[in-house]
């Protein structure tokens, strides 16, 4: 069994925050090296903010593929009721068929 010492929220909301803190200081080193025209200060601070957006991206995309799984597993388990459901139709309609059989026996035993 494993134990979280940290529940999912605080480590969701952890990450989107240091994904956001990495937005705001690659935007800030962009904005400072625009004042000093220095491109080395400028290609750091693209490389940060492209870290904290990678960062938000693929957490955006880890819960819209939980939720996509979660959706899959309740539409799998709808379809298994359907189908319990139809395979008791086919086997009621294939008692009634043969029970109609029978009668036509019996009806053709009477009149004969």
């Amino acid at each position: 069994m494993k134990h979280n010492i940290i529940p999912d929220k605080w480590k969701w909301t952890g990450i989107v925050t240091i994904g956001g803190i990495l937005i705001g200081a690659g935007l800030a080193d962009c904005l400072f090296a625009m004042n000093q025209l220095d491109l080395n200060q400028i290609a750091r601070g693209l490389t940060i903010f492209s870290a904290g957006l990678t960062i938000l991206v693929i957490m955006d995309n880890s819960k819209t593929q939980k939720n996509t799984e979660k959706i899959q597993q309740e539409a799998q388990l709808r379809l298994e009721k359907v189908e319990e459901q139809l395979n008791t139709i086919y086997q009621s309609q294939q008692m009634t068929e043969e029970q109609v059989r029978e009668i036509k026996e019996l009806l053709k035993k009477t009149n004969s």
